[in-house]
């Protein structure tokens, strides 16, 4: 008879998200893990494979909770720029937050994974394809409600958008704080202001 799962999956999941974020995949031990969740490897294996299964597990609930609730609102269909500004300053409040040193688990893993494993690669790839679809579409609106000239470059502004992101992140986790960022944004936002 196979044993019954006798932890909640999810809070472990969070618990091992947040040792991630903090110490990154490689400064990481299982020990670390085990540790923080208060689960046995044995557990941890059983429910997520191994490490390396739990960090990609990780990676999906950062961007269902943490991203979800700071970039939601500009993934709405009927976003345009009042949410596109509404979450640059988000950002910039984030930076105020002592755990902003954190920086972002997906633009850390960015840099620190993804050049060493396809999976979290892809993973990567699937969180930058969500911004900049997501920046695309609230632009276009923009632009198909007066907000923005119909000659606005949607697509490059996307992608400036999607580097602002990941700056930030840099910018929080080496120390930058949070005038940087928000000079880095104000910069940003100005080009929105473009007839």
């Amino acid at each position: 008879m196979a044993r019954t799962r006798e932890f909640d999956s999810k809070d472990a999941l969070t618990k091992a998200m947040s040792v991630f974020w903090k110490k990154g995949y490689f400064d990481t031990s299982i020990d670390d893990l085990v540790a923080a969740t208060g689960v046995s490897r044995y557990g941890l294996y059983g429910e997520f494979g191994n490490k390396h299964g739990l960090f990609l597990a990780a990676l999906d609930h950062y961007q269902n909770t943490i991203i979800e609730s700071i970039f939601g609102t500009v993934e709405h269909p009927k976003a345009s720029l009042a949410e596109i500004r509404g979450f640059f300053s988000r950002l910039v409040k984030v930076s105020a937050q002592p755990a902003a040193k954190l920086g972002c688990l997906m633009c850390n893993s960015a840099s620190e994974v993804a050049p060493h494993e396809p999976e979290t690669a892809q993973k990567i790839a699937a969180f930058r394809k969500r911004l900049s679809f997501s920046f695309r579409r609230a632009l276009g609106n923009a632009v198909a409600k007066g907000e923005l000239p119909p000659s606005f470059d949607i697509k490059r502004e996307a992608d400036f958008f999607v580097g602002i992101v990941h700056a930030a992140s840099a910018l929080n986790r080496s120390g930058g704080g949070r005038k940087t960022v928000e000079n880095m944004v104000s910069v940003a936002l100005k080009t929105l202001e473009q007839r």
